[in-house]
């Protein structure tokens, strides 16, 4: 053999152990379902329930239905095959229980560590509730505790209430960290960038801005506005808040507090409360649960409890303007908007003096209104976006009332035409993972930082940007080799994982996002896009990992909605679609849509999406009490050992 060719094999065999060692220590190879199934992975996962495993892609290959020619067939054989397994696993799990008690007693040890565990975590998120609540009192801030909504390995969720001069309650939602963790403060600020954005879930904001005058132009301002708010009017009010709670201290020893109503609040005080944020209360809970109720009534298979079209076109609307209030943060990029105009306006503040709530539209992207004149976004990706993180929120009729609601006679409705009457509003939370990825951003530059976005978010909801095969032949920088796909983060890294939910919904299964198809260009003219090309079609194929859903078994969802979905899906964020073209088949499809139609959407809405009765309020006085406790009790045991009088 020459000695060219010998060191050139000998330079490939020098290769493969590298390779080797990249795909073994590659989390995400369980999206690629190109590669063999690992015997490292499947031993890890063997406990694991048959259905669980499939979703990380350590069944073997040859037992997933591929897209074939056959179609639903193979679909039929599948499904068959996975319950067979299913009862065969049940078959094995309980001969195996039969035949080794040593088994049980360890099982029955796990349990009981696992129940210490549960008693130590509830006793600290009990903790975490009580210490906030105290702090809401030192602090003055007005907020009073009323239960917990959930709780976390990094911190809990609250609902407390507040008061305004007539004794009307408010009820808000309240997260703090647990422990030491200070993660909060930076999601605090980060949510902040979208104050008066519709479709985000809005944090308090007690300063009022002095925004300029209306104009045409909307151009970012180079720093912010001055607020009204003076250094002397700050130390004037903490002085009068501290003032009001030696008078109520001086009430309380004389006996007379239980008299007194609950202090008015929230006060700006609430700023001073360590490691928590307040945020508007969203009564009608998260899109997982509202799809885990409605899956109990099999919705996803019998016709008459389908989800109309029109929820599902005004579902997929509320998610592009969350991508589009992420890329072009209102306050940032729009700072001219009046407060006296009441555009979209769907949260105010209960305060009379406080009239900064008022929402800014997500205009229609195009060059009517200067999206395509403005600079780049944000580039701010949330990375942690899934069915638990979008919340439903109010129709239009429940938002918008009284001297709030906005009239048909106003000059700017005809800007509000995807109003919420027939379908709630839908609103992202959670943004303690989100991280301005834009070209310039120390973040691209860092590159263990940017190496270390793989991991951000949950299993199950990763982008392409962060699992794809690209990632193998990286050294360093993605950017500084060209990759199409890895590191490629963008607006349309929220959109694909918006486009995932819009999966969920649409097929009600938990699917591997691991099959990855050619897609076809929509061409009514020529056929649906996966049938076989004729001479005269030239369509562009999409690699994508949506392309199922235009299977049969989903034509009850219109075609053009599956296709767009379809097009979200795809592997490379240049072949996802752009905010026109969105709109564009939005718009379409409210365009042909009858008025029959539209009611009966309405009416399914507002059965399915009944909003739940307001929280229990406790006595705001043994809340009080229960707060300055010095040992550690739950509210609900307080109340029963000490219950009001």
């Amino acid at each position: 053999m020459p000695p060219k060719k010998r060191a050139a094999k000998a330079g490939a065999n020098k290769l493969v152990p590298d390779q080797e060692r990249k795909k073994y220590n590659d989390y995400y190879y369980f999206y690629r379902r190109g590669e063999p199934e690992r015997r490292r992975n499947k031993v890890k996962l063997a406990s694991q329930p048959l259905n669980l495993r499939l979703h990380h892609g350590v069944v073997p290959d040859e037992t997933f239905p591929w897209r074939t020619n056959e179609g639903l067939q193979r679909y039929d054989e599948y499904y068959t095959w996975l319950a067979e397994q299913n009862d065969q696993m049940q078959i094995d799990q309980k001969e195996s229980w039969d035949s080794n008690d040593n088994e049980s007693e360890e099982s029955e040890s796990e349990d009981s560590d696992d129940e210490e565990k549960k008693e130590q975590a509830e006793t600290e998120k009990w903790e975490t509730a009580r210490g906030l609540t105290k702090d809401m009192y030192e602090k003055g801030a007005g907020l009073h505790f009323c239960k917990i909504l959930g709780a976390g390995g990094m911190g809990i969720i609250c609902v407390f209430v507040s008061y305004d001069e007539n004794q009307t309650p408010t009820f808000w939602t309240v997260k703090r960290d647990i422990g030491g963790y200070d993660e909060v403060a930076k999601e605090r600020e980060t949510t902040r960038t979208f104050l008066r954005a519709p479709h985000i879930v809005q944090v308090f904001h007690p300063y009022k801005e002095k925004h300029l005058e209306d104009t045409d132009d909307d151009e970012p301002l180079k720093k912010r506005a001055r607020t009204e708010r003076s250094q002397a009017e700050v130390r004037k009010e903490s002085r009068a808040a501290r003032a009001g709670q030696r008078v109520a201290s001086i009430a309380r020893k004389a006996g007379t507090a239980a008299r007194q109503p609950p202090p008015i609040g929230p006060t700006d005080q609430v700023e001073q409360v360590p490691k928590s944020m307040v945020m508007e209360y969203v009564a009608r809970g998260s899109l997982y649960e509202w799809l885990e109720g409605l899956g109990k009534t099999k919705a996803g298979t019998e016709p008459d409890l389908r989800i109309p079209n029109r929820v599902l076109w005004d579902m997929m609307a509320c998610f592009m303007k969350m991508c589009l209030a992420m890329e072009y943060p209102p306050l940032i990029f729009f700072p001219n908007v009046p407060e006296s105009d009441p555009l979209a306006e769907d949260f105010v503040w209960n305060t009379d003096d406080r009239d900064d709530g008022n929402m800014v539209p997500e205009l229609n992207p195009g060059p009517h209104n200067g999206y395509v004149d403005k600079p780049a976004g944000s580039s701010l990706i949330h990375f942690d976006i899934d069915t638990q993180n979008v919340l439903i929120g109010d129709f239009d009729s429940e938002s918008r009332e009284g001297k709030h609601r906005v009239h048909p006679t106003h000059p700017h409705f005809e800007r509000m035409t995807d109003s919420h009457d027939g379908t709630p509003m839908f609103k992202l939370i959670d943004f303690g993972l989100a991280r301005d990825m834009s070209v310039d951003d120390a973040c691209r530059r860092n590159l263990k930082d940017l190496w270390g976005h793989r991991r951000c978010g949950k299993p199950g909801f990763y982008l392409p940007e962060q699992f794809t095969r690209e990632w193998e032949a990286i050294v360093e920088s993605p950017d500084a080799q060209q990759a199409r796909v890895a590191g490629q983060y963008s607006w349309k890294s929220n959109l694909w994982q918006l486009a995932l939910i819009m999966h969920i919904v649409i097929t009600f299964r938990w699917n591997p996002t691991n099959t990855i198809h050619p897609l076809r260009d929509a061409d009514l003219i020529y056929g649906p896009p996966n049938d076989l090309p004729l001479k005269r079609q030239r369509k562009r194929s999409y690699p994508t990992y949506g392309a199922h859903l235009l299977d049969p078994q989903y034509d009850h969802v219109p075609f053009r909605l599956r296709h767009l979905v379809a097009r979200c899906l795809c592997e490379v964020p240049d072949d996802r679609p752009s905010f026109e073209e969105i709109r564009a088949e939005i718009q379409w499809a409210w365009d042909h849509e009858s008025a029959e139609e539209k009611e009966a959407a309405r009416q399914w809405s507002r059965t399915h999406f009944e909003k739940p009765p307001p929280p229990v309020i406790p006595p705001w006085k043994k809340v009080e009490q229960w707060a300055k406790q010095k040992t550690i009790l739950r509210f609900d045991q307080y109340l029963e050992k000490y219950p009001p009088k």
